[in-house]
């Protein structure tokens, strides 16, 4: 062999083989959660926002699946078991937080817990209340979702142990806001939140009301300390009403770089949580904008997010059966025009719920109005609601107070490391599968 090749085929030896992709450290998992979004809802957002022929950011996404979602303990799931399926890779009962029944004795451990076993940081972002049923099966265990000033206290114990960040709405659940006009409380529940607010006034806990505080800290580094952010006092308020500044986008933004400051991998959980909220009132137009809010805040975390980031993004269950009817739909309907009577036949909604409170239309799109004139007294008209208003109700084929959750198969999305095993039909508990295994020290991982 000649002298040249001997040496050359001895350094390759000697010399470190290149990173494989595999090798290459996972820099975080993001977990986007969009709750009671069905197929359906994402396609009259598209239609809505782009027209028939338009894109959704959230279309992007390279991996897709089909996702079954019955709970432990009925075929139509809630957003509790749903979360606690995600959280926990378990089946719960419906209203369940976080373990199999309410009167489990102990349960899974959480997503957050497998990334701290791992050296990660973590945290939560809702526009929802933090307190809510989706947040809290990744904190706490709990028999009730509806529990909130418990679920609240159990959360500051969990802020540090398993989570650096926490943000969203539900300052009355931390706060005693008893004074503030719209807040009351249920019997027994203030002592609670008085306990709370003394108790997350001695930890050593960064707790922020108010916006520009919080992302000055951020800007600033942070600190060791967990952050509790609450800018609402219950779940934030829908963008369609006009009366919101606060983005889900800026919410989702501030948290990574909050995270990514602590110079290590994290996990992060993020909850629209009002497309669901506006489905259960029969609302199409409020549930549609929410869907462009979550679209806009995906395309705002692929600008943010670093290299070698998992990201699925999913729903918990579907929500009050909305439907688009037809033929005939114009291919030029886009906007407003898809909120209301068909513009061919003028007979029909184009969308229409399964569930809900527009069952009677006679009554649902009618609004009273008090004009004052000069020199008269007040009087009360009776108006018709148009579609473009957030208020308007289309027609739902049985009666409900609220749309109700439906039980069929959900999507998830997929983008990054990890993100080859979305794919075909899963269960919902499989998602917290594929998190588990790609988070390095978690229970049956590759190494």
């Amino acid at each position: 062999m000649p002298r040249p090749f001997l040496f050359c085929a001895l350094l390759t030896l000697l010399l470190p083989f290149p990173a494989t992709a595999q090798e290459v450290p996972l820099a975080g998992i993001v977990l986007v959660i969009s709750d009671g979004t069905s197929q359906e809802l994402l396609t009259a957002a598209r239609i809505y926002a782009r027209g028939v022929k338009g894109h959704l950011a959230l279309e992007s996404f390279p991996q897709t699946a089909i996702v079954r979602t019955y709970s432990g303990s009925d075929v139509v799931t809630d957003s509790a078991a749903a979360a606690t399926a995600l959280a926990r890779g378990i089946k719960a009962d419906d209203r369940v937080v976080g373990m199999a029944h309410a009167r489990s004795k102990d349960s899974p451990p959480s997503l957050l817990d497998l990334a701290r076993k791992a050296g990660w940081s973590t945290g939560i972002v809702t526009d929802d209340s933090i307190t809510g049923a989706t947040e809290a099966p990744f904190l706490i265990e709990h028999g009730n979702r509806d529990e909130n000033a418990l679920i609240a206290a159990k959360m500051v114990d969990q802020l540090g142990p398993r989570a650096d960040l926490l943000l969203g709405g539900g300052a009355k659940w931390v706060a005693d806001l008893s004074g503030k006009s719209g807040i009351s409380y249920e019997p027994g529940e203030l002592p609670v939140v008085r306990a709370t607010q003394a108790k997350l006034a001695a930890a050593k806990i960064a707790a922020f009301d108010a916006w520009q505080p919080f992302v000055d800290h951020v800007a600033k580094g942070g600190d060791d300390r967990p952050v509790l952010g609450t800018f609402s006092p219950v779940e934030f308020p829908y963008y369609a009403d006009g009366l919101r500044s606060l983005r889900l986008a800026d919410l989702a933004t501030q948290a990574v770089r909050f995270l990514r400051a602590k110079e290590r991998p994290f996990f992060l959980m993020i909850e629209a949580a009002l497309p669901d909220k506006a489905c259960h009132l029969g609302n199409a137009k409020r549930a549609i904008v929410e869907v462009l809010e979550l679209d806009a805040m995906l395309e705002a975390l692929h600008r943010e997010l670093p290299p070698r980031i998992l990201i699925l993004a999913t729903t918990d269950h579907n929500n009050g059966g909305l439907a688009i009817n037809g033929p005939p739909v114009p291919l030029t309907t886009r906007g407003d025009t898809l909120l209301g009577r068909n513009p061919i036949t003028n007979a029909a909604s184009i969308l229409t719920w399964a569930t809900g409170p527009g069952f009677d239309q006679a009554k649902a799109n009618v609004r009273e109005r008090v004009v004052t004139e000069p020199n008269q007294p007040p009087r009360t008209v009776v108006e018709p609601r148009l579609p473009s208003d957030p208020d308007y109700l289309q027609p739902a084929a049985m009666a409900a107070r609220a749309a109700m959750h439906t039980g069929g198969d959900v999507w998830l999305l997929g983008d990054g490391p990890g993100s080859d095993k979305v794919h075909g039909y899963l269960d919902n508990t499989d998602i917290y599968r594929i998190i588990a295994e790609t988070i390095p020290t978690a229970p049956g991982a590759a190494r």
